[in-house]
C-alpha cells in the first residue's frame, strides 16, 4: 500500500499529487486500489502522520507533497524514524523555507527528502518522477502560475477555485476526483465546469465580504497593512485586497471558516511572523492558524 498526502487547499498541492499519482499508476507494478490518497492542512497534519504509521497499519510508503514543516512537527521525527526502520519507505517533497538543522534531521529519518524554494511541489515532484511527461509538465506549469502569482492561465485560476471550494474533509472525494482528472491529463471538463458555477455565487459572496471587512492599520515609519475576513481561504482573500488595496505595505487573510490567517508582505518576513504562531512558509507569504485571534 502506497499512501499519497499533500496539501489540501492550493493547487501546488493537488497538482503534486496528481503527477505523483500518475507515475504511480501507470507503473504495471501498483494498481488504482494499491494507492491511497489523503490530504492535510498544517493543523492536522501531525495526527494523519500519527495515524498511518501506526503498527497496525504500516504502509509499504509514504509519500508527502506540498507540506513545510513547522516547528511542532519535530514530534514527528521519532515516528517517521520507526516507521522507516520497519520497512516503510518514506519520501518528503516540499519547497517551503526549513530550517538547513532541521533539513538535516528529517534527512536522517527519511528515505527522501528534496526541499527546492526555487520550485513550486508539482515540479518538484515532476523532475523528480516524470520529467519528460507532457501531462506531468503542465500540471507543473499551472500550479507554478498560482503558487508564484503569476496569474497568466485561467485553467489554473478555475482548478485553484474549484480547490479551494472543496476543502475540508467532507470533501475529500471531490479532491480525489480532481486528483485523477488532472492525472489524466483532463483540465476542463462538464464536472468542472459545473463545479464553476456552483462556486460562482460563494466566491462572489466572500470577495465581496473581504471588501466590507477590511481594516486599514497604519503603521508609523512602515506604511498600511490591510487585513479582511471572509469564509474563503486567506490566499484568495489576499489576491482580493491585493487588486483593490494596491499601495498597502502588507495583507493579512482570515478564513474564519477554519480559522487560518495568511500573511503576503514584500516589506517583511512573513515565515518569521507565523513561526511566532506555530505556523511557516515563506518570506514573502507564511500561514498559520490562532484560535484566539477572533
Amino acid at each position: 500500500m502506497i499512501i499519497s498526502i499533500t496539501h489540501e487547499h492550493d493547487l501546488d498541492g493537488i497538482g503534486s499529487q496528481a503527477i505523483l499519482y500518475r507515475f504511480l499508476t501507470r507503473n504495471k507494478d501498483h494498481g488504482d486500489e494499491d494507492v491511497q490518497l489523503h490530504y492535510a492542512h498544517y493543523s492536522n497534519f501531525p495526527k494523519s502522520i500519527k495515524q498511518f504509521l501506526s503498527d497496525s497499519a504500516l504502509p509499504d510508503q509514504l509519500i508527502i507533497t506540498d507540506i513545510g514543516f513547522n516547528d511542532e512537527f519535530e514530534e514527528l521525527l521519532p515516528y517517521f524514524k520507526k516507521a522507516k526502520q520497519k520497512g516503510c519507505e518514506i519520501s518528503w517533497f516540499d519547497h517551503h523555507l526549513v530550517d538547513d538543522s532541521v533539513k538535516e534531521k528529517i534527512k536522517l529519518v527519511v528515505n527522501t527528502y528534496i526541499n527546492d524554494p526555487s520550485r513550486c511541489a508539482a515540479e518538484i515532484v515532476k523532475d523528480y518522477f516524470l520529467p519528460d511527461d507532457s501531462i506531468a509538465i503542465e500540471i507543473a506549469q499551472y500550479a507554478r502560475d498560482r503558487d508564484f502569482g503569476k496569474y497568466n492561465f485561467q485553467i489554473s485560476t478555475d482548478l485553484q477555485s474549484i480547490i479551494e471550494f472543496n476543502r475540508g474533509r467532507d470533501r475529500d472525494k471531490s479532491k480525489r476526483k480532481i486528483t485523477k482528472l488532472l492525472a489524466s491529463g483532463i483540465f476542463k471538463n462538464d464536472w468542472l465546469d459545473e463545479q464553476l458555477k456552483e462556486l460562482a455565487d460563494w466566491r462572489n459572496k466572500q470577495e465581496a465580504n473581504a471588501i466590507n471587512n477590511v481594516k486599514l492599520i497604519k503603521i508609523k515609519d512602515f506604511g498600511e497593512i490591510a487585513i479582511s475576513l471572509a469564509e474563503m481561504s486567506g490566499g484568495r482573500i489576499i489576491h482580493v485586497l491585493e487588486e483593490n488595496f494596491k499601495n498597502a505595505k502588507g495583507y493579512v487573510g482570515i478564513d474564519s471558516r477554519f480559522n487560518e490567517i495568511n500573511l503576503y508582505s514584500d516589506y517583511f518576513n512573513c515565515r518569521q511572523v507565523a513561526r511566532h504562531f506555530r505556523g511557516g512558509g515563506h518570506i514573502n507569504r507564511s500561514g498559520l492558524r490562532f484560535s484566539g485571534i477572533l
